[in-house]
Protein backbone atom coordinates (compact mmCIF):
# COMPACT_ATOMS: atom_id res chain seq x y z
CA UNK A 1 0.00 0.00 0.00
CA UNK A 2 1.55 3.47 -1.00
CA UNK A 3 0.89 6.36 1.27
CA UNK A 4 1.50 9.69 0.23
CA UNK A 5 1.59 12.51 3.09
CA UNK A 6 1.57 16.70 2.39
CA UNK A 7 4.22 18.23 4.39
CA UNK A 8 2.83 21.95 5.06
CA UNK A 9 0.51 21.76 8.38
CA UNK A 10 0.59 17.58 8.06
CA UNK A 11 3.65 16.66 9.09
CA UNK A 12 5.13 20.34 9.73
CA UNK A 13 2.84 22.93 11.65
CA UNK A 14 3.71 26.12 13.65
CA UNK A 15 5.51 26.33 16.38
CA UNK A 16 2.36 25.53 18.98
CA UNK A 17 2.47 22.16 17.64
CA UNK A 18 4.83 19.98 19.54
CA UNK A 19 7.72 18.84 17.64
CA UNK A 20 9.85 15.36 17.51
CA UNK A 21 13.14 15.20 19.37
CA UNK A 22 15.77 17.78 19.59
CA UNK A 23 18.16 17.08 16.32
CA UNK A 24 21.90 17.74 16.08
CA UNK A 25 23.37 21.50 14.92
CA UNK A 26 24.05 20.22 11.54
CA UNK A 27 20.93 18.97 11.03
CA UNK A 28 18.86 22.31 12.13
CA UNK A 29 21.36 24.50 9.44
CA UNK A 30 20.18 21.82 7.15
CA UNK A 31 16.95 20.89 7.44
CA UNK A 32 15.67 23.64 9.85
CA UNK A 33 11.58 22.54 9.64
CA UNK A 34 10.83 20.20 12.55
CA UNK A 35 8.89 17.01 12.63
CA UNK A 36 5.43 17.03 14.02
CA UNK A 37 5.91 14.78 17.44
CA UNK A 38 5.06 11.11 16.36
CA UNK A 39 5.94 11.47 12.59
CA UNK A 40 9.05 8.92 13.08
CA UNK A 41 7.47 5.78 15.32
CA UNK A 42 3.77 6.37 12.69
CA UNK A 43 6.47 6.05 9.46
CA UNK A 44 7.87 2.89 11.71
CA UNK A 45 5.10 1.39 12.24
CA UNK A 46 3.54 1.92 8.39
CA UNK A 47 6.87 0.18 7.39
CA UNK A 48 6.18 -2.64 9.74
CA UNK A 49 3.02 -2.71 7.51
CA UNK A 50 4.79 -2.94 4.46
CA UNK A 51 3.55 0.36 3.20
CA UNK A 52 5.46 2.76 1.39
CA UNK A 53 5.65 6.65 1.99
CA UNK A 54 5.46 9.00 -0.65
CA UNK A 55 5.59 12.88 0.08
CA UNK A 56 3.13 14.93 -1.75
CA UNK A 57 3.63 18.22 -1.48
CA UNK A 58 2.49 21.97 -3.39
CA UNK A 59 5.52 23.14 -2.63
CA UNK A 60 9.01 23.26 -4.88
CA UNK A 61 11.07 21.64 -2.25
CA UNK A 62 13.38 19.87 -4.09
CA UNK A 63 13.15 15.68 -4.38
CA UNK A 64 16.52 15.07 -3.14
CA UNK A 65 16.19 17.82 -0.15
CA UNK A 66 13.08 15.68 0.93
CA UNK A 67 14.14 12.56 0.67
CA UNK A 68 17.96 12.81 2.43
CA UNK A 69 15.79 15.46 5.52
CA UNK A 70 13.33 12.28 5.93
CA UNK A 71 16.72 9.62 5.84
CA UNK A 72 18.66 11.97 8.14
CA UNK A 73 15.56 10.95 10.65
CA UNK A 74 15.48 7.65 9.71
CA UNK A 75 12.57 7.78 7.51
CA UNK A 76 12.65 6.10 4.24
CA UNK A 77 10.36 7.76 1.42
CA UNK A 78 10.16 5.66 -1.88
CA UNK A 79 8.74 8.58 -3.71
CA UNK A 80 8.26 12.46 -3.75
CA UNK A 81 5.90 14.57 -5.84
CA UNK A 82 6.27 18.42 -6.05
CA UNK A 83 4.76 21.05 -7.81
CA UNK A 84 7.12 20.28 -10.44
CA UNK A 85 6.45 16.27 -10.87
CA UNK A 86 2.77 16.90 -10.52
CA UNK A 87 2.43 19.42 -12.73
CA UNK A 88 4.40 17.63 -15.40
CA UNK A 89 1.50 14.35 -14.60
CA UNK A 90 -1.66 16.00 -13.93
CA UNK A 91 -1.11 19.61 -15.61
CA UNK A 92 -2.60 22.89 -14.79
CA UNK A 93 -5.87 22.42 -14.99
CA UNK A 94 -6.20 19.07 -12.94
CA UNK A 95 -6.36 18.53 -9.03
CA UNK A 96 -4.52 20.32 -6.85
CA UNK A 97 -2.83 16.74 -5.79
CA UNK A 98 -4.07 13.61 -7.68
CA UNK A 99 -2.62 10.64 -6.02
CA UNK A 100 -3.82 8.09 -8.49
CA UNK A 101 -1.23 9.31 -11.00
CA UNK A 102 1.35 8.06 -9.03
CA UNK A 103 -0.28 4.46 -7.53
CA UNK A 104 -0.77 5.79 -4.02
CA UNK A 105 -3.63 4.28 -2.11
CA UNK A 106 -4.07 6.32 0.66
CA UNK A 107 -3.15 10.15 0.95
CA UNK A 108 -2.93 12.45 4.55
CA UNK A 109 -3.27 15.81 3.91
CA UNK A 110 -4.44 18.70 6.89
CA UNK A 111 -6.85 20.35 3.53
CA UNK A 112 -10.54 20.18 3.66
CA UNK A 113 -10.31 21.39 -0.07
CA UNK A 114 -7.89 17.95 -1.04
CA UNK A 115 -10.51 15.86 0.38
CA UNK A 116 -13.10 17.34 -1.52
CA UNK A 117 -11.21 17.18 -5.03
CA UNK A 118 -10.40 13.52 -3.76
CA UNK A 119 -14.30 12.88 -3.00
CA UNK A 120 -15.21 14.63 -6.78
CA UNK A 121 -11.90 12.96 -8.60
CA UNK A 122 -12.61 9.67 -6.55
CA UNK A 123 -9.64 9.19 -4.51
CA UNK A 124 -9.28 9.02 -0.86
CA UNK A 125 -7.96 11.53 1.90
CA UNK A 126 -7.48 11.12 5.18
CA UNK A 127 -7.54 14.77 6.62
CA UNK A 128 -5.69 15.19 10.19
CA UNK A 129 -5.51 18.69 11.62
CA UNK A 130 -2.62 20.14 13.15
CA UNK A 131 -3.73 20.58 16.42
CA UNK A 132 -5.16 16.59 16.54
CA UNK A 133 -3.31 14.49 19.51
CA UNK A 134 -4.29 11.66 18.00
CA UNK A 135 -3.39 12.15 14.47
CA UNK A 136 -0.79 9.27 13.99
CA UNK A 137 -3.59 6.83 15.86
CA UNK A 138 -5.93 7.98 13.44
CA UNK A 139 -4.11 7.21 10.35
CA UNK A 140 -2.96 3.84 11.57
CA UNK A 141 -6.96 2.59 12.36
CA UNK A 142 -7.45 3.78 9.24
CA UNK A 143 -5.11 2.35 7.16
CA UNK A 144 -5.57 -1.14 9.44
CA UNK A 145 -9.10 -1.12 8.45
CA UNK A 146 -8.06 -0.61 4.56
CA UNK A 147 -5.88 -3.82 5.07
CA UNK A 148 -8.17 -5.51 6.79
CA UNK A 149 -11.28 -5.19 4.14
CA UNK A 150 -9.02 -5.86 1.28
CA UNK A 151 -7.74 -10.06 1.30
CA UNK A 152 -4.92 -8.78 -1.22
CA UNK A 153 -3.61 -6.21 0.98
CA UNK A 154 -4.53 -8.18 3.89
CA UNK A 155 -2.63 -11.54 2.99
CA UNK A 156 0.56 -8.54 2.24
CA UNK A 157 0.72 -6.19 4.05
CA UNK A 158 -0.74 -7.13 7.79
CA UNK A 159 1.78 -5.25 10.17
CA UNK A 160 4.98 -8.08 11.51
CA UNK A 161 5.79 -8.81 14.79
CA UNK A 162 7.61 -5.58 16.31
CA UNK A 163 11.53 -6.72 17.05
CA UNK A 164 12.36 -8.52 20.48
CA UNK A 165 13.68 -5.09 21.51
CA UNK A 166 10.37 -3.45 21.25
CA UNK A 167 8.22 -6.39 22.65
CA UNK A 168 10.97 -6.59 25.68
CA UNK A 169 11.75 -3.07 25.88
CA UNK A 170 9.02 -2.51 28.96
CA UNK A 171 9.96 -5.48 30.97
CA UNK A 172 13.62 -4.19 30.71
CA UNK A 173 13.19 -0.57 31.43
CA UNK A 174 10.70 -1.57 34.55
CA UNK A 175 13.95 -4.02 35.74
CA UNK A 176 16.59 -1.23 35.37
CA UNK A 177 14.19 1.00 37.34
CA UNK A 178 14.09 -1.75 39.79
CA UNK A 179 18.14 -2.20 39.95
CA UNK A 180 18.65 1.30 40.29
CA UNK A 181 15.87 0.94 43.57
CA UNK A 182 17.76 -1.06 45.52
CA UNK A 183 20.64 -0.58 47.42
Amino acid sequence: MRISFDIDDTLVCDASVPTEREISRWRRWRYPERLRRGTESLMAALVRRRCKIWIYTSSDRSTHYLKSWFGSCGIQVEGVINRTVHERKVGLRGPSKYPPAFGIDLHVDDSPGVAMEGAEHRFEVLTVAPDDPDWTARILDEVDARIRANPYWHARFAPRPAPAIERFLPSLTQALRWMAATP
